[in-house]
Parts: structure tokens; C-alpha cells; sequence
């Protein structure tokens, strides 16, 4: 993913810093690196360097609230942030939140509770965290056992919720928001597996279903509707159900995996789109290929 970004970036006229984990290679062909390691002090020298960069574009998840407290600590700089408003962040971060907001607009989504603990169970069931990011501890459950297991698993200090198991494909939608207005961009079907009882992501098909982009303009349209804070490149996940019912399970306000493939099947170069858009610019969305491209998911 962040490969993808700097090659997207490397096209346009800037200055390109990365911040890298210095237990990971760095980057290649940008004008600086900034190498750090988990016990440097990083908000620190991000403070004493501000006057070397004037815009942020956060790789991050939202997990444990990560993606909020960088966004707050680089808007507290002045900086020009490629990311929705902090209001936006937080609702997304917590999935119960985000899918309770768009079920009271009327939005179809998949029906969710908060875990507290199960006395027995009957039927099948997803539990997951409420801010986890792709299939982070996203559990299957349909007996006793499969519970049991799972409890050894579970943290303490995480909040959870509780879905019933849906069978159908999973898709998801990357679009630009921008001031309570969306631009679908592609769909994507997300190819997963399940094993031992936990959902494990192992690739994701960009650009599917391409005969179906005016219903997913619509939905699109809806979400930004719903929450006209969401700003940039903004994936959503949804279930299509076996009858061709469309469920809504996340709504993620960052880049998500897909984005790796984006240029390669379409030929837009987001993060030149994104970029127009902090200048209050809504540039025309130059498609000029048509294909799928499949991004495999590898996990360290």
C-alpha cells in the first residue's frame, strides 16, 4: 500500500518524505528518509522538523484510536492532513458506532450488538473487535467449542461486538469524498478464507462489476450523506447476500489494501485527486484502463 502511494506521489512535482521503521527497508527514489525505531521518541523529532513538511498523508490503522491521535497531533501543527475530520475518524473507528449511525439513516447493514458474553449458543455468529482493521481477531462461532476456543483468545482490555454469520461474498467500495458528495471509484471483491475459526483475508480482486457502477455511485451518494464529514479516499465493506441484498459492514476513512491496485486497473492516479482536493479542487477522474488486477494479501 504504501508503495503504491509513493508511486503515485513520485509522478506528481513534490518534495517526498517518508517516516520509516528502521527494522523495515527503506523506500527508494524519494527526497529524504526519516528512519526511527519503536523506543525513538517520535512525536519529538516530528516537532522539531515541522518546519521541513507541510502536509501529512497518514498510513495508519484505527486501531486503539492510532489513526485519531496522529490525525490530532498533526492538525495541532498546522498541517494539511489527507484524512476526514476528526469527527468522521472517530465514528469510523468504532464499527458498532458507524453501523448503528447508517441503520437509523436507513442504510442496510449487517445487524450488530455489543459482546458482552454469551450464555449459549444458537445459531451462528461473527464476533469481532469494534476497532479492529481487516480480519484482526474476527472470529466464527456456531458451537460451544468454536466459543471456548475463542474466549482463550479474546483481550481484556478490547471492546467487542456481535453479528450474526451472513453467507454471501464479501466487496468492498473505494470512492473520494469530498464536502458531503462521493466519486465511486472501483469495486473490489475481497477473497477470504476461513481457518481454525478466524476469517483471514488472502486477497482482493480491484475493479469487479464494473456493469454495476451506477448502483454503487448510489451507495456511495447515501454514505456521504449520511456522514458528510468523510473527506478523501474512503473504502467500504459490504456483504452480497445470496439473494443480491447489499449489507454494509465497515466504512474505512483511510487507504485501504485495494488501493494498491488502483492505478494499474483504472489508470487514476488517486493521490494526484486527493492532493487537488486540499486545494478545493474536484479534478475529473481520468479512467483511461479497464481491467481487474488482483492484490495478494501477505502477511507478516
Amino acid at each position: 500500500m504504501r508503495s503504491a502511494l509513493l508511486d503515485d506521489l513520485r509522478s506528481l512535482s513534490l518534495s517526498i518524505i517518508v517516516l520509516n521503521d528502521a527494522r523495515i527497508s527503506e523506500p527508494l527514489h524519494v527526497d529524504s528518509v526519516w528512519s526511527f525505531k519503536p523506543e525513538d521518541a517520535l512525536v519529538d523529532v516530528l516537532r522539531a522538523k515541522q518546519a521541513q513538511y507541510d502536509a501529512v498523508w497518514l498510513v495508519a490503522p484505527e486501531t486503539d484510536g492510532i489513526l485519531v491521535q496522529w490525525q490530532q497531533f498533526f492538525t495541532g501543527l498546522a498541517k494539511q492532513v489527507c484524512l476526514s475530520s476528526l469527527s468522521a475518524l472517530k465514528l469510523c473507528q468504532d464499527k458498532l458506532a458507524t453501523l448503528s449511525h447508517l441503520t437509523a439513516v436507513g442504510l442496510a447493514c449487517v445487524p450488530s450488538q455489543e459482546y458482552k458474553q454469551f450464555k449459549a449458543i444458537s445459531g451462528e455468529w461473527v464476533l469481532k473487535p469494534k476497532d479492529s482493521v481487516g480480519c484482526e481477531q474476527t472470529y466464527y462461532l456456531a458451537t460451544e467449542a468454536h466459543l471456548e476456543n475463542v474466549l482463550a483468545c479474546l483481550s481484556t482490555d478490547t471492546e467487542y461486538l456481535l453479528q450474526p454469520y451472513i453467507a454471501g461474498k464479501v466487496f468492498s467500495l473505494s470512492a473520494l469524498f469530498y464536502q458531503g458528495t462521493a466519486r465511486f471509484i472501483c469495486c473490489n471483491q475481497q477473497q477470504m478464507q476461513l481457518d481454525k475459526q478466524q476469517f483471514q483475508l488472502l486477497a482482493c480482486d480491484v475493479n469487479v462489476h464494473t456493469e454495476q457502477a451506477a448502483s454503487y455511485q448510489f451507495l456511495c451518494t447515501q454514505i456521504a450523506q449520511a456522514i458528510p464529514e468523510l473527506w478523501g479516499y474512503i473504502g467500504i465493506d459490504f456483504i452480497e447476500t445470496e439473494n443480491g441484498e447489499r449489507l454494509i459492514l465497515e466504512i474505512n476513512p483511510r487507504l485501504t489494501s485495494s488501493y494498491a491496485g488502483i492505478k494499474a486497473a483504472t489508470g487514476i492516479n488517486i493521490a494526484e485527486q486527493i492532493l487537488a482536493l486540499l486545494d478545493g479542487k474536484v479534478a475529473p477522474l481520468m479512467r483511461n484502463k479497464q481491467q481487474t488486477i488482483r492484490i495478494d494479501i501477505h502477511k507478516g
